[in-house]
């Protein structure tokens, strides 16, 4: 009786060692949540200073007239009247 009692308990404590390191809220879980918050934290990083520069690129162009004259000359190909310009083709 005293070797059934205590194979039982062997077997639950196996049990719960292996759930505590396999199961679905185990270590291992906890380790692979843990990394996935890292790389989320590290990607709202970077879209943080994304936003930045895209704020200051706001402000400049809200507020200053030689910023927004690049801008539009850049990405519109816009000309003064005096100007003639060349548009080249990247292979």
């Amino acid at each position: 009786m005293k070797q059934l009692i205590s194979g039982f308990l062997l077997v639950v404590i196996c049990y719960f060692v292996w759930l505590t390191w396999f199961g679905s809220r185990g270590d291992r879980a906890l380790r692979t949540v843990e990394r996935e918050i890292d790389r989320i934290g590290e990607h709202n990083l970077e879209l943080k200073v994304e936003n930045q520069c895209l704020s200051h690129k706001i402000r400049l162009l809200q507020s200053d007239i030689r910023y927004q004259e690049l801008v539009v000359r850049r990405e519109l190909h816009m000309i003064r009247d005096n100007e003639i310009l060349f548009v080249f083709e990247s292979r």
